[in-house]
């Protein structure tokens, strides 16, 4: 008879404070998306293949992937918010335990007036953008999508583990963030680390300044860029302008300086001194059938010089300046000039294209493709190629969108020995819940 009331209090003890745990959530929103693709791609190796000795093999890559996230948002008191969100980046051809994980995408909480009435406290796994995300926006985690077969370039994974304290003094917002960007192993000093300010002010509705500095540190060693060490800082500032109605203007500079890499083969420094620039307008005919726009971008991303190290360093980047180029090209020593344009022949349907050119600033002998690794080498040209790109997407219902999407990179003559040009085509549908 004891052992009976001892089970039953201890069931109500279970069941009261279960009851009292959820009494604390004010709201809970659950989301997510679901979206399949149709992927087909040709040469994106550019006759370079890393896994075969046959020279004159043309990559050839047929998959279907699906990715998946689900989202929970949870309103406790006192301002007090947590985000969980589950995702699965996977190709259909296979199916076993490596590529059916549900991996942990985003996971942290949100204090909204700690401690003060204008600061906000994140603490977690979260996403992370600034300005137009040429410095921050993507954490590149995305080696679990890889693993699976998905291609990394796809791949939505962009969160940093990270806190992050944001102060609004409308106009004014300051963000401090420091992200642990990897910690291999946790008995060894190998970390990266990421620490960060970015002050964004709103001068009038019409136009928003933003300054910013990162240092970027990293104490493992490198054998891309035969270093030991790497610490990053970046000075930048952002500029962005309405000066009239349907006119979106940008300019952007950035600098990396005044550093040291610790280079491992014979234990010197090397100072590092380069720059970016980006400069992008678009332009909206809000009042005309079909609502048309027009842009043009350009970037600049500096190359190695004598003397200094003037290789600019991508940071967390998160710009799709060509799709192909995005998976291939590395984000340095390169300049994009690039137009693009849209059209709404129907309320439902959206027409976009762009073209742009990629070509080196300093010419180098060889360097690595994102895609597969395999070494691209380069004449004493500088024009890397041209990239068109042509997307038709088709709002289904509110919660549908069906999407195909055409690129094809032509290389150009500073890409030597070439034996083919890139193209893919992509068939996609998301559903949104």
């Amino acid at each position: 008879m004891s052992k009976r009331l001892i089970l039953v209090l201890t069931l109500l003890f279970v069941v009261g404070t279960t009851f009292a745990a959820f009494a604390e959530v004010q709201n809970v929103k659950v989301s997510g998306d679901i979206t399949f693709y149709g992927i087909a791609r040709n040469n994106f190796d550019l006759g370079r293949p890393s896994t075969t000795t046959d020279p004159n093999t043309k990559e050839r890559n047929r998959l279907f992937g699906t990715q998946t996230r689900l989202r929970v948002d949870a309103d406790l008191t006192d301002n007090v918010i947590a985000t969980v969100r589950l995702i699965n980046e996977r190709n259909w051809t296979t199916e076993d335990s490596s590529n059916t994980n549900i991996d942990l995408d985003l996971a942290y909480v949100t204090l909204k007036e700690f401690l003060y009435s204008p600061l906000t406290l994140s603490v977690g796994r979260q996403e992370i953008r600034f300005g137009n995300q040429l410095i921050i926006g993507n954490s590149n985690n995305y080696t679990s999508a890889a693993l699976n077969g998905f291609p990394a370039d796809l791949s939505v994974r962009n969160a940093f583990d990270a806190i992050r304290a944001t102060l609004n003094y409308d106009p004014l917002v300051i963000d401090a963030v420091y992200a642990k960007i990897s910690n291999s192993n946790t008995n060894a000093s190998d970390d990266a680390d990421l620490f960060g300010v970015n002050a964004s002010y709103d001068v009038s509705k019409k136009l928003n300044i933003q300054g910013y500095i990162w240092d970027k540190r990293s104490k493992a060693e490198d054998p891309a860029t035969n270093s030991k060490k790497d610490n990053v800082y970046t000075l930048g500032a952002l500029i962005t302008a309405k000066p009239i109605t349907d006119l979106k203007l940008s300019l952007e500079g950035a600098w990396q300086f005044g550093l040291d890499r610790v280079l491992s083969s014979n234990n010197t420094s090397d100072k590092r001194k380069a720059y970016a620039l980006q400069a992008m307008a678009d332009y909206t005919f809000s009042k005309v059938k079909f609502t048309p726009s027009i842009g043009a971008g350009y970037t600049y991303l500096s190359g190695p010089k004598g003397g200094k190290y003037g290789g600019w360093d991508p940071m967390y980047y998160n710009q799709v300046l060509g799709n192909i180029a995005y998976a291939i090209l590395p984000f340095s020593n390169m300049q994009a000039i690039g137009v693009r344009g849209s059209v709404k022949p129907a309320d439902d349907v959206t027409l976009t294209g762009s073209v742009t050119n990629f070509s080196l600033v300093k010419e180098v002998s060889s360097y690595t493709s994102l895609y597969n690794n395999a070494t691209i080498y380069t004449t004493t040209k500088k024009n890397l190629g041209n990239e068109f790109d042509l997307t038709a997407t088709y709002d289904y219902t509110e919660d549908v969108q069906l999407g195909l999407t055409w690129g094809y990179f032509a290389c150009g003559n500073a890409i030597a020995d070439s034996r083919g040009n890139a193209s893919q085509l992509i068939g996609s549908m998301k559903v949104t819940f």
